[in-house]
């Protein structure tokens, strides 16, 4: 998956369904649902699914607002939808949202 940073964010979140996984290497959690995302991936292969380094873009983390990861953030062209899911556990919530976007 590609890494955003602040400079191609907006340009790669503009068009169709995305979905931003704002993580770290470090984080049990984002490697938990690392697996959950490549299958989703897969599956919906028309969502666009880009990630987010917590600590390598803090200027984009402050500017979304994130103080926990993972987080996922859901975008119809351009637009933020649906809910933020923040630390979430299973794929089944990560998958409602995922059919929600398309």
């Amino acid at each position: 998956m590609e890494v955003l940073t602040s400079q191609n964010y907006q340009e790669k979140i503009s068009q169709g369904a995305v979905v931003v996984d704002v993580g770290a290497n470090w984080c049990p959690d984002c490697r938990k649902i690392s697996p959950m995302m490549d299958a989703l991936a897969k599956d919906y292969s028309q969502v666009k699914i880009f990630k987010v380094d917590f600590d390598q873009s803090e200027d984009l983390r402050e500017s979304l607002g994130i103080k926990r990861i993972p987080t996922l953030i859901f975008y119809k062209d351009g637009k933020e939808v649906g809910q933020r899911l923040v630390e979430p556990d299973t794929k089944n919530i990560i998958e409602a949202e995922f059919k929600k976007l398309v």
